[in-house]
């Protein structure tokens, strides 16, 4: 977890560095979620919820099919860092009760996700370390 807090921070730099004009302008892309740096944080903080929401559904307690976040909550680059704090506050209680289990138990609660690989708790929270850095990447690149 603190890998994922490290990786929210400095993606949530990284966007706090637009200004507000910058972080709403969209450019052509095939993908919905990546047409302007609004579009990116929307996915990346409902993405983070959703791990969080795979965990809990593995564990059997309850959780949302499929959350979406309000863009709405989401009105300008400094907004960010709230959300993701929020997705990773949950994804703590989501994975707390599973830091005495042992390996063959987290390997137990595999699940399918909806992009198609097998995952199990552990291999989907460094998943979405993984899906931050990218991110973070794809917006310091943006032009």
């Amino acid at each position: 977890m603190d890998e994922y807090a490290r990786a929210a921070e400095d993606f949530c730099r990284v966007v706090e560095g637009f200004d507000p004009g910058r972080f709403v302008a969209e450019r052509a892309s095939s993908n919905p979620s990546t047409i302007s740096p609004h579009a990116i944080c929307v996915h990346v903080c409902g993405a983070a919820h959703r791990y969080a929401h795979y965990i809990r559904k593995a564990r059997g307690v309850d959780f949302v099919e499929q959350y979406e976040l309000d863009p709405s909550r989401l009105g300008s680059p400094q907004d960010v860092r709230g959300l993701l704090a929020e997705a990773i506050i949950f994804t703590e209680t989501a994975v707390e009760p599973l830091l005495r289990a042992t390996g063959e138990e987290i390997q137990g609660l595999a699940f399918t996700v909806r992009w198609g690989p097998r995952y199990d708790p552990e291999m989907l929270l460094e998943h979405a370390v993984c899906h931050v850095l990218r991110h973070r990447r794809q917006l310091e690149r943006w032009s």
